[in-house]
């Protein structure tokens, strides 16, 4: 039985750093009640949470059996929730011509790693593979086109600027990925090897 606050269509995604799991332990929060997480790529973790009125309550197992959700069917339900919320657009930064960003609104750019579909279009039709992709903050996702020369470089400054910018909770990581069609991959760490 559900009732309105937990029902399968307010499943949402968030991407979150591992480190996540780690601080909500350190606060005593025991692991039946920590959040249902997936593997994304290395540090980063999808996350799940019931959006409310006023904010988002992260999934738990209680609370998704309250919902009626087994954790294995999260992804494919927080994905098709989504379905028409956003469009994803790619914009130059204007900082370097082989540096794009991913802009949705509404926070949500880096949860756009969880949508293959993007990718596979992006990649194949717009940007090519030769690619690394940098989600510093949950609203920011920078792809560096490997072909230019000095794009991963003004990735790698701009992600780092943009990771240490704040002190709120919003940064996620440094790491460079490299998306194939298996999924995510930590990309290797000098532009030679990454060509």
């Amino acid at each position: 039985m559900t009732d309105d606050l937990y029902h399968p269509e307010r499943l949402t995604l968030r991407v979150k750093h591992r480190n996540f799991l780690d601080a909500l332990r350190s606060h005593g929060v025991p692991d039946e009640q920590l959040p249902v997480t997936a593997p994304l790529c290395g540090e980063l973790l999808l996350s799940y949470a019931f959006e409310q009125p006023a904010q988002f309550v992260m999934a738990t197992p209680p609370l998704l059996a309250r919902a009626g959700v087994t954790p294995a069917d999260c992804r494919a339900l927080a994905l098709a929730n989504f379905k028409g919320r956003f469009s994803a657009q790619l914009v130059r930064t204007g900082l370097h011509e082989g540096l794009i960003a991913v802009r949705t609104g509404g926070d949500l750019e880096a949860v756009v790693l969880a949508f293959d579909g993007f990718w596979q279009h992006h990649m194949s039709s717009e940007i090519g593979h030769d690619t690394c992709v940098c989600a510093p903050r949950r609203d920011v996702l920078l792809i560096a086109k490997l072909s230019l020369p000095g794009a991963l470089e003004a990735l790698r400054a701009e992600a780092a600027r943009l990771f240490h910018a704040t002190t709120d909770t919003h940064a996620l990581s440094l790491q460079l990925m490299q998306w194939t069609p298996t999924g995510w991959r930590l990309a290797q760490s000098t532009p030679a090897e990454l060509a």
